[in-house]
């Protein structure tokens, strides 16, 4: 419940309404620990205080570092994940020209159709985390009939023998592809990493409130900047965690610029006339 909300909402409202709680829990707590304990006393141990401080705010910022970045490397794996197959994809369309001509529509028709049901319909569903198989069963039989059409193709000529044991190859490589993409779809930062998050957040919350300044405003201005500083970094992680979540979530962009682009350039080839494809190929020869 609370992820839907995280990741239906702008990065920015994220931030702000996570730093919002964080500031008002701890000054409501500091607020009744003021109460509580008087602040000449713990004046007296604020030296002390301040050594401990130094070091769990040390290991909890190293900790805080550790899984942003951790988060951010992911992030930066499923975009390549997603260029690699729709590499793939792109190489698949152009080495289509090898092939006879309807075998190679044939071809094509099965990578616009593969990207059509990424796009529309396996994208939405990654977003909304509905990692369910069944939700992916489109896209895998897109990708045996493709596998089909090549394994079923007889070459009559030792160019379009190539052009298939290419075309196998890199077939095997968009389902590897694929099939990592919707691995790294499913995957998060485990629980127990976020309870350690939590727990060190609470122990950073309790230190603050044992130093023992002359000025209540002043303690909690300071208790408020530290919080509003650790909910930044933690909101970075949950706008992270979830590859194709959120707003800074990775798009369906590069198969939707390969879609375009195979389908224009042959199209253009399709409908341009023989003299132009005859000078094209000419131009090509002498460059």
């Amino acid at each position: 419940m609370l992820n839907n909300w995280f990741y239906s909402h702008q990065t920015w409202e994220v931030a702000l309404a996570i730093c919002s709680v964080m500031v008002i829990v701890t000054l409501i707590g500091l607020y009744f620990f003021h109460r509580m304990v008087d602040w000449h006393s713990r004046e007296k141990d604020t030296k002390l205080v301040g050594l401990s401080y130094a070091l769990c705010g040390s290991v909890y910022t190293v900790l805080l570092a550790f899984v942003a970045v951790g988060a951010y490397e992911t992030m930066d794996k499923t975009e390549s994940i997603t260029a690699g197959e729709a590499d793939a994809l792109g190489a698949l369309a152009f080495d289509s020209a090898g092939l006879p001509a309807d075998l190679a529509l044939h071809v094509r028709a099965d990578i616009d159709d593969y990207i059509s049901v990424v796009t529309k319909k396996e994208w939405p569903s990654q977003r909304a985390y509905r990692m369910d198989l069944r939700y992916y069963d489109e896209g895998w039989d897109e990708t045996r009939h493709l596998n089909r059409d090549l394994a079923d193709f007889e070459p009559s000529t030792p160019g379009q023998a190539t052009v298939k044991t290419e075309m196998e190859r890199v077939s095997n490589e968009l389902y590897a592809a694929r099939r990592t993409r919707l691995l790294a779809a499913s995957a998060h930062i485990p629980n127990a990493i976020w309870e350690m998050l939590i727990f060190g957040l609470l122990l950073i919350a309790v230190y603050v409130y044992l130093f023992g300044p002359h000025s209540f405003g002043i303690h909690m201005a300071v208790t408020a900047l530290t919080m509003v500083t650790l909910g930044l970094v933690i909101s970075l992680i949950i706008a992270l965690d979830y590859p194709f979540r959120g707003d800074l979530s990775v798009d369906s962009e590069a198969y939707v610029a390969v879609q375009e682009v195979t389908n224009h350039i042959f199209e253009h080839a399709a409908t341009a006339p023989s003299g132009a494809i005859r000078q094209s190929a000419d131009y090509a020869k002498a460059k």
